[in-house]
């Protein structure tokens, strides 16, 4: 409805609320629209009343009352207005109708509707001074805190002023509007006559003894004797929630001491009989018990301060009271700001009690919190519990980790809370280790799966759980894998979860074995699938040949036969050795073979060849100065090989240049090893093309000398080995060429110093 034309009808004044456009509560006097106050956004509830000639008398009166009287139980009235000749207004806090629908819910706890009835009395009771005159259901109204009110005071008069003939012209004028009967004309019993209807209405049923006596005289009672009757009556004094209502609705003048009587009193009661707090009115729990609980219970935190964990101190009281209010808000699923605030105070405290109640009603109401809230107020004082000194708080927070894990950030989930962890699966508490593999289980999935970090996580807890002493944990690794098998890749099932698996098909426990060898099996069954649609996916196979290892050790051997028989060097034409004759003449020809190659990394290619020769060195190769052993030069390993120990020189013969070094195996030992008494040292000859003469190389180091000797002898000598022991010295045939008289130039070396720089070119490492 539109109050635009309403509004601007009263001239010069701007109505200070906002009203809804829709009525909650339709009679036929009254329109009731829920609104709010401009000032502040406190919610009001607004009355409406199109006046007109008929009803004029009776709208006014109305208004006129509610301005006037002011007691409990009547619809506490804000703002009345009134000047506009079309409607009245009449401004309350917010007050809602009556549910005469949900009757029979109500009348499931008669507790609860005979608290109703009590209310409405002390009203009336409050009242006895004046005529009512039109109690019905369409005065009844629920306030914020579930009390049960009066709005309609059309027919209210005082008894001392009564018109006995304007009081019955409004009441026929009443009854005519509301399509109600009229019972009684006398201002003297109307109004308990009119109670006693009402009791009978709204108690479905059959009434209590002594009320039902008390109703079937209502019409020869007062009002004021058919109250003091009912408040006297059995039924009335042992009905407990009257009994707290009382205490309740006077709390608020009450000191700290006094209320601390009443939420004990309170306490008791929701203990002794929780069903009376079952289907009560409306906003009697949001309104009214949860407020004055949470009231109390700060009252006790901030008490707390100053005083030890004793049986009298505020910590032992908060824990029934905190009870009460977890348990009220879940069954009505209402958590209010000031029950959070609670909520968030409390996991600060150091009682364990305290602290363990929380746990126990987190996961009805955690999904009352926000992210932040959980993340930022809780989980801090939260995750002490994991390290508390009492195995039992530990187990119960550990129990509680996957109901916060999706509230956590990142930080919390994969670093603090893992280290917590980490420490509870070595807890000396058999349980808490074991529920610690279960829970990793339940959050694995949470866990982050940057960096191989999920899989290196879970392959380390239950690796430790399959070493536990005790059978439990070992039992929950092998869940905990079992469940995991789908959140781990191919590659990772290959590289760590089957070495985690496979210790425990060496358990002492036959039934650690047994699951353990069934979830092996698991692994291994998927690692398979995988591998075979691998194969079907690579349409391009190359078949692998098998190698046969153990020929392949054998052709090593020949490896080394085949490059030491390829070794030639010239000799002189009186052998040094007798066995010179049976050196193969069938290498003579090969003049201009190259013993060396100018490049070491094809060196071991070349001995594939078996068939060549020469091993496919190149006949003709093109002599250089810059002559390379082939060897690495590194002198990593101190064999001081590459000084100037190594000699090159020119050597003429047929025009040709022959590089002489210093061969890789020479002075393997320190100790003496001459032959013939001098220092000879083997050297590799490599044929020129060219027919000048050069230098191959000089020396390595100038303050060596070397000497070159010429000789008129063909062939050239050289040691293809010394021994490494002064007991063993063996001797390699050589390969004789014959060539030209040539040239030679002999070279010697300074005594050993005692460190040989020879470099045998293997790897340190080797």
């Amino acid at each position: 409805m539109n109050f635009t034309n309403i509004f601007k009808s009263i001239s010069n004044f701007q109505f200070p609320y906002s009203i809804e456009d829709t009525p909650i509560h339709s009679t036929p006097l009254w329109q009731v629209f829920n609104g709010t106050r401009k000032s502040d956004s406190t919610p009001v509830t607004v009355f409406k009343a199109n006046r007109s000639p008929d009803n004029e008398r009776l709208i006014l009166n109305a208004t006129h009352k509610a301005k006037v009287i002011k007691i409990p139980g009547l619809c506490p009235v804000l703002e009345t207005f009134d000047t506009d000749a079309q409607s009245t207004f009449i401004v309350t806090e917010h007050v809602i109708p009556f549910n005469w629908d949900n009757l029979k819910d109500l009348n499931r706890n008669k507790e609860s509707i005979q608290l109703g009835i009590s209310q409405i009395a002390d009203t009336l009771d409050h009242l006895t001074q004046f005529v009512l005159g039109n109690l019905s259901k369409e005065s009844i109204y629920i306030n914020s805190k579930g009390q049960w009110v009066l709005f309609g005071l059309e027919l209210c008069q005082d008894k001392n002023s009564l018109n006995l003939s304007e009081f019955k012209t409004n009441l026929y004028s009443y009854n005519k509007f509301m399509g109600t009967q009229i019972l009684t004309d006398d201002p003297k019993t109307i109004d308990s006559i009119l109670l006693g209807n009402f009791v009978k209405a709204v108690y479905t049923g059959n009434l209590p003894n002594d009320w039902s006596k008390l109703i079937s005289s209502a019409a020869t009672l007062s009002l004021k004797q058919l109250i003091s009757k009912l408040k006297n009556s059995s039924t009335w004094n042992s009905n407990s929630l009257i009994q707290i209502y009382q205490e309740l609705k006077e709390i608020h003048i009450k000191d700290e001491r006094d209320k601390m009587v009443v939420m004990i009193n309170l306490q008791h009661l929701f203990f002794d009989n929780p069903q009376s707090f079952k289907h009560l009115s409306p906003n009697t729990i949001e309104g009214m018990l949860i407020p004055e609980l949470c009231t109390s219970i700060q009252l006790l935190i901030k008490s707390q301060a100053t005083q030890g964990a004793t049986v009298n101190n505020p910590v032992s009281k908060i824990v029934p009271l905190l009870s009460i209010v977890l348990t009220l808000t879940t069954d009505i699923n209402y958590f209010p700001n000031e029950v959070k605030e609670i909520f968030f105070n409390c996991f600060k405290l150091q009682d364990r009690q305290t602290r363990f109640l929380l746990l126990i009603y987190f996961s009805k109401i955690k999904d009352c919190f926000t992210q932040n809230e959980i993340s930022g107020r809780i989980f801090p004082h939260y995750s002490q519990g994991l390290a508390d000194s009492d195995k039992t708080m530990r187990l119960q927070t550990l129990k509680k980790i996957p109901l916060i894990v999706p509230y956590l950030t990142e930080r919390q989930l994969n670093n603090e809370l893992l280290r917590f962890l980490a420490k509870t699966q070595v807890d000396p508490d058999i349980e808490i280790r074991t529920w610690t593999v279960l829970i990793m289980t339940k959050i694995s999935t949470n866990l982050s799966k940057s960096s191989g970090n999920r899989a290196n996580i879970l392959a380390t807890v239950f690796t430790k759980s399959l070493k536990d002493p005790n059978i439990k944990p070992r039992l929950a690794a092998l869940y905990g894998l079992t469940e995991s098998i789908d959140l781990f890749d191919i590659v990772t099932i290959a590289n760590k979860i089957l070495t985690v698996i496979a210790p425990g098909l060496l358990d002492k426990n036959p039934l650690v074995r047994t699951k353990a060898k069934m979830l092996f099996n698991k692994y291994l069954n998927k690692l398979e699938s995988e591998a075979k649609i691998m194969h079907e996916d690579n349409e391009e196979e190359i078949a692998a040949t098998d190698i046969n290892f153990d020929k392949y050790q054998m052709e090593t051997d020949d490896l080394a036969e085949q490059f030491m028989s390829n070794l030639r060097i010239s000799i002189p034409n009186e052998p040094v050795f007798d066995d010179s004759e049976h050196i193969s003449s069938d290498l003579t020809n090969n003049n201009n073979s190259i013993i060396t190659t100018n490049n070491d990394d094809n060196l071991w290619d070349q001995f594939d060849h078996k068939e060549s020769d020469n091993f496919g060195w190149d006949q003709e190769e093109e002599i250089t100065n810059n002559f390379d052993d082939g060897w690495d030069n590194d002198d990593s390993n101190n064999w001081n090989d590459d000084t100037a120990n190594a000699l090159t020189n020119d050597i003429v013969t047929q025009g040709k240049k022959i590089p002489i070094t210093k061969s890789w195996n020479d002075e393997l030992n320190d100790d003496t090893n001459t032959i013939n008494g001098t220092n000879d040292h083997v050297t590799r000859l490599r044929l020129g093309r060219k027919k000048t003469s050069s230098i191959l190389s000089k020396a390595r180091n100038a303050s060596q000398t070397s000497i070159l000797s010429k000789t008129k002898n063909t062939s050239q000598t050289s040691i293809i080995s010394k021994a490494r022991n002064d007991s063993q010295t063996s001797i390699r045939k050589i390969s004789e060429i014959k060539t030209k008289p040539i040239a030679k130039k002999a070279v010697t070396k300074p005594a050993s110093t005692g460190t040989d720089d020879f470099d045998d070119a293997w790897d340190d490492a080797w």
